[in-house]
């Protein structure tokens, strides 16, 4: 693209993009108009002959709004990187923090280590590389918001309440333990009204079983009785803001989503909403419960992924099998312990018989045919890389338990494996991502870095769903990635292009949009390694007004990202009854 300098001193605008597609974001058809920006905001559109500060010919490449991505855990990352790298290289503008109530504050000094170290153990994060990077310039919430402020972010952030941090500054390691008494259920309510007076979008929880900590303990929101959530729901009524996320376990359903709605008069939202293929109605019943939902005028959604969970995984640290028993008996073992029981036919077995039967909460339900031997620990076995487990069973007509154990204990699990988990059947999840009321989400940016980096969704929505498969028009996806996301959350102005609206904008190739496969880098604190990937067909990213990343490399410029406090009031419309 060329960049033009213009340089004047009467110029009226500080930019203007001429020669691009716009899709504005709501939906309707794409305009070939001229964009002006002024300040953080854009000031007009059509025809612009004023001049400007500076100027972009986009040669006709596609203009929209930046995505929105609401599902993130940069918490602990954004105190060491202003960025959220990789977030603004995939067409990121907007992040939310505090998902799943795993946020870093508050924190007081006591509590810190056993925040980080479920942290860590939860989402997948290098301890070390945490003790090495967090910055702890803040103890309770609204001092967190203030760091970032003076710190400086490059993309707009806001933020939930973490539930599990405030239970773990209220409890200490009880909190993992038991529900909280009324002392301290006051003190949580009273701390989670401080986090929303001072700009908090919500709270953020977990009920999910899969949802651990350290030494395999349930993470503290999973304690959390029913009468805590409607205190907290409560609160929300009392200020009139706010939204609540809830990443669900089997204990939380719809139904208690809508009671909190109904009780709140605020957005609840069901996360993830994932196909699986052993339930194959689970997801979409759940979709339609929230519509049920909507039409009484509860204002329940749900997050759904546009991609296939996949991860990356060593038998050392294999995420995807820890629940599924007896794996949750190795939490603590060495390499030895764990070489034994891979060894174990008892073991085994015992495996064999969980994998048998239906568990809502798990994923993965033994579709050996989805799991992939990915780097070889040893010369003679590069011959199976790229190979299914249930390939090289059939090959050698052996069960699938035994070969997949059989070669990672021959390689002294030095195996990397890479499982497809869930939402891999594309038609099945088309018809969850076409509702309106479910939002494509679940990037999990800045989370489960060594298994898989999904923070480029946005780009493979618009790359494989869009140009690929063609089940959305353009203007549907970017709707879908935008405006729908940002009414549902409450963000002001954001998600849009329309005179008045933040210039939060991506300027892209619709026909190259996509991303590269993962690839490893090792640039956290620490020097420890994570997967990456990039965008292609992605030209600009600007936020507010200010570009942040071009042709591949991101701008030296002034992080120009706000910390988002203000939200709009009153239920979205997004799906609701007229």
């Amino acid at each position: 693209m060329i960049f033009q300098l213009s340089g004047k001193v009467d110029a009226m605008f500080d930019l203007v993009i001429r020669n691009a597609v716009v899709i504005d974001g709501l939906g309707n058809p794409a305009k070939n108009v001229d964009v002006a920006v002024q300040g953080d905001r854009i000031a007009k559109m059509g025809r612009i002959d004023e001049p400007a500060q500076n100027e972009i010919d986009a040669h006709g490449l596609t203009l929209a709004p930046g995505v929105i991505d609401v599902h993130t855990h940069y918490d602990a990352q954004l105190t060491w990187d202003a960025t959220a790298s990789p977030s603004p290289a995939l067409g990121v503008t907007t992040v939310v923090i505090g998902n799943c109530g795993f946020g870093i504050a508050p924190a007081t000094p006591k509590t810190r280590d056993l925040i980080l170290a479920n942290l860590s153990e939860v989402e997948a994060m290098s301890l070390d590389s945490l003790k090495a990077g967090v910055k702890w310039n803040f103890e309770s919430f609204p001092e967190y918001l203030e760091m970032l402020r003076t710190q400086g972010v490059y993309l707009n952030v806001a933020s939930f309440a973490s539930h599990s941090a405030m239970r773990t500054v209220v409890m200490g390691a009880d909190a993992s333990r038991r529900e909280a008494t009324p002392e301290e259920l006051d003190q949580l309510t009273r701390m989670f009204r401080e986090a929303m007076d001072a700009g908090a979008i919500g709270l953020g929880s977990s009920t999910f079983e899969n949802h651990n900590g350290k030494d395999g303990i349930p993470v503290p929101s999973r304690l959390a009785s029913d009468d805590e959530f409607r205190a907290y729901a409560k609160v929300m009524g009392d200020v009139n803001a706010g939204l609540m996320v809830v990443t669900c376990g089997e204990r939380t359903d719809i139904r208690f989503l809508s009671e909190l709605a109904e009780l709140s008069g605020r957005p609840m939202v069901y996360a993830p909403l994932l196909y699986y293929s052993n339930q194959p109605n689970r997801a979409h019943t759940i979709m339609q419960q929230c519509q049920e939902a909507r039409k009484s005028g509860k204002a329940v959604y749900a997050q759904a992924s546009c991609q296939p969970l996949s991860m990356d995984f060593k038998l050392e640290n294999a995420y995807p099998m820890m629940t599924v028993n007896p794996w949750s008996e190795l939490n603590v073992a060495d390499h030895n312990a764990f070489l034994a029981a891979f060894s174990s036919t008892s073991f085994r077995d015992r495996f064999r018989a969980s994998l048998s039967r239906v568990e809502g909460g798990r994923i993965f339900n033994g579709d050996w045919g989805q799991v992939e031997l990915t780097i070889a620990g040893l010369e003679k076995n590069k011959g199976l890389e790229g190979r299914t487990i249930e390939a090289i069973a059939e090959e050698r007509g052996a069960d699938p338990v035994d070969v997949f154990f059989d070669i990672a204990v021959e390689e002294d699990l030095e195996t990397t494996f890479t499982a497809k988990l869930l939402n891999v059947d594309e038609e099945k999840v088309g018809e969850l991502l076409a509702d309106e009321g479910n939002m494509v989400s679940l990037s999990d940016g800045g989370a489960h870095l060594t298994f898989f980096c999904d923070a480029g969704f946005g780009m493979h929505f618009l790359g494989h769903w869009v140009r690929e498969r063609q089940t959305f028009s353009l203007p549907q996806a970017v709707q879908k990635l935008t405006s729908d996301v940002a009414d549902i959350y409450g963000l002001i102005d954001r998600g849009r292009i329309v005179e008045g609206a933040f210039a939060d904008l991506i300027l892209f190739d619709p026909g190259k949009i996509g991303i590269s496969k993962t690839y490893r880098v090792n640039d956290l604190p620490g020097g420890a390694a994570r997967l990456m990937r990039s965008a292609y067909g992605l030209d600009s990213v600007w936020v507010n007004g200010v570009r942040i990343f071009h042709s591949g490399e991101y701008e030296t410029v002034q992080p120009p990202g706000k910390v988002l406090t203000e939200f709009k009031k009153g239920k979205p419309s997004i799906g609701m009854a007229a």
